[in-house]
């Protein structure tokens, strides 16, 4: 499963400033004060309080570590006065010392409470806004926020004396029994690779040794290419000509207009016949006026083309390694069924996670569901826009793609809290060699070098992503091995839709039934 971006943990933004982040942590854990509120499903207010003698501290060992290295007129390396450093370096200082102290103290408070956080915490700070009073006059305002802690560290300001309260808002794992893992009920599908799927798998790799041939005197056939000079009409005027386009002898959607009917219109046309079609102009069309308006499409045709196909013969078949069609036959059989096989593993591994997907009833955090929703609605509608969608069709959708993704999105991190348990509780691991293999396999697949594909999975940040995919599935196969197989067609399940739509014809039954019984 795909995640959404997070800002720098906590950890990261330490190590970035060159601190021993765990040193610091361990030290912090005795001392804080730690106070934690249940706020709503999944959520916790956690308020952590760090003493002032661990503020002074820190500060004391940064500004050492600055007297040692920082040169100061007048002062031998090591002997300048601390308050002379402090009014120098104090801001920098300050604010290097703020942000170890407050990484530091969440890390450690969590860890202090057992609380299983889901990514970074939302901190409240006070934010200064300009904001307009009654008569127009800007006037700075102080008003508190939640914001992610990357963000917060800018406005936190460690008081001058005292100890620091650091108030925040985490996102917590669900805690859940997982539920009995042998003995799932699994169908396997039958699937066997006929003759006549031999025969059109053949044919159609065959037919990629073609080549489109003018047809001189026939008719156009279904899936022959046509070419000829095309015109656009809309509102009496011809708002678009192309010489020698080319059309293929079915419905498609050609430079952005759909042609639909003209697989039908086109078919048993000759040389020097000409093609009229009402077509509807797309909502993007290059002209605004003329956007969802209907045209006419006159294609005047020049010339027919058929694809030719060459024989399978034995000189072919002995090209590529066979001596007989039957040995090739063979071949193909063979790889289809492998395929098949694939696709019943694949359909089985999905009715173990449907099962268990079934029995999850515990909610996910509502924060992390909504960033993950707004990730998948990202990734559908960029979908949409490669395949030429108008944006007028995606925004008019796009409520049913964030519902559709809301339900998608929790049902896969229910999925990834279930898989991680698992994995827990049964200790899943991969190998550094099984990563490998995987990764050996994606670059003959691409056709390249090994240390070049696990180059670009780690810098691109996706090893992990390929580890959680091998541990999942290891997980499926595992618990597919524990599972309770009958052979035969997988069970299909009644969409919610398909229910209202039974209910709907059974209540339209029974009130025919009892109009019935009144006459």
């Amino acid at each position: 499963m795909s995640k959404p971006h997070t800002a720098p943990a906590p950890e990261e933004q330490a190590a970035d400033a060159g601190i021993d982040e765990q040193s610091l942590q361990d030290k912090l854990k005795d001392v804080i004060g730690v106070k934690v509120d249940d706020i709503g499903s999944l959520r916790k207010k956690v308020v952590i309080s760090i003493p002032r003698a661990s503020i002074a501290e820190q500060l004391d060992s940064r500004y050492d570590e600055l007297r040692d290295k920082a040169s100061v007129p007048g002062f031998r390396p090591g002997k300048a006065p601390q308050k002379l450093l402090e009014k120098r370096f104090g801001s920098e200082v300050g604010q290097e010392v703020n942000h170890q102290l407050v990484s530091s103290a969440y890390l450690a408070g969590i860890e202090k409470e057992s609380l299983d956080a889901i990514g970074d915490p939302l901190v409240r700070v006070t934010v200064a806004e300009d904001r307009a009073d009654v008569k127009g006059n800007n006037q700075s305002v102080d008003v508190e926020q939640l914001l992610p802690l990357s963000e917060a560290l800018e406005h936190l300001k460690c008081p001058a004396d005292g100890d620091w309260d650091i108030e925040c808002e985490v996102e917590v794992r669900p805690e859940f029994e997982l539920p009995e893992l042998k003995g799932i009920k699994v169908s396997k599908p039958e699937l066997k690779v006929a003759k006549k799927d031999v025969d059109e798998e053949i044919k159609r790799m065959n037919m990629m040794r073609g080549t489109y041939m003018p047809v001189e005197d026939g008719k156009s056939k279904a899936d022959d290419v046509i070419v000829g000079s095309l015109k656009l009409i809309c509102d009496g005027s011809t708002i678009k000509t192309e010489d020698d386009a080319e059309l293929a002898v079915r419905d498609q959607r050609y430079d952005g207009v759909l042609y639909e009917g003209f697989g039908k219109a086109a078919t048993g046309k000759k040389i020097g016949d000409t093609i009229k079609l009402k077509v509807t102009l797309p909502d993007d069309y290059t002209d605004v006026e003329l956007r969802g308006k209907p045209a006419e499409a006159e294609l005047d045709i020049t010339q027919v083309k058929r694809l030719e196909v060459p024989e399978l013969d034995d000189e072919y078949l002995a090209s590529i390694g066979f001596e007989k069609r039957a040995e090739f036959e063979k071949y193909i059989k063979e790889g289809m069924q492998q395929s098949l096989d694939q696709q019943v593993r694949k359909e089985m591994r999905q009715q173990v996670k449907d099962h268990l997907l079934e029995q999850a009833d515990f909610d996910v955090p509502e924060g992390v569901s909504q960033r993950h929703t707004e990730h998948l609605v990202g990734q559908q509608m960029m979908n949409l826009y490669r395949q030429g969608v108008p944006d007028s069709e995606i925004s008019k959708h796009a409520d049913e793609l964030r519902l559709e993704a809301s339900t998608r999105a929790r049902n896969e991190l229910k999925l990834v809290f279930v898989m991680d348990k698992i994995s827990e509780e049964n200790d899943v691991e991969i190998t550094e060699e099984e990563v490998n293999s995987a990764i050996a396999t994606i670059a003959a697949r691409r056709n390249r070098r090994f240390d070049r594909v696990r180059d670009e999975i780690i810098s691109t940040g996706h090893l992990r992503t390929l580890y959680v995919q091998l541990r999942d599935e290891k997980i499926l196969e595992m618990l597919l091995g524990d599972a309770e197989v009958t052979e035969g067609a997988a069970p299909k399940k009644k969409a919610a839709s398909d229910k209202k739509t039974t209910k709907k014809k059974a209540t339209t039954k029974t009130k025919k039934k009892k109009a019935d019984d009144k006459k």
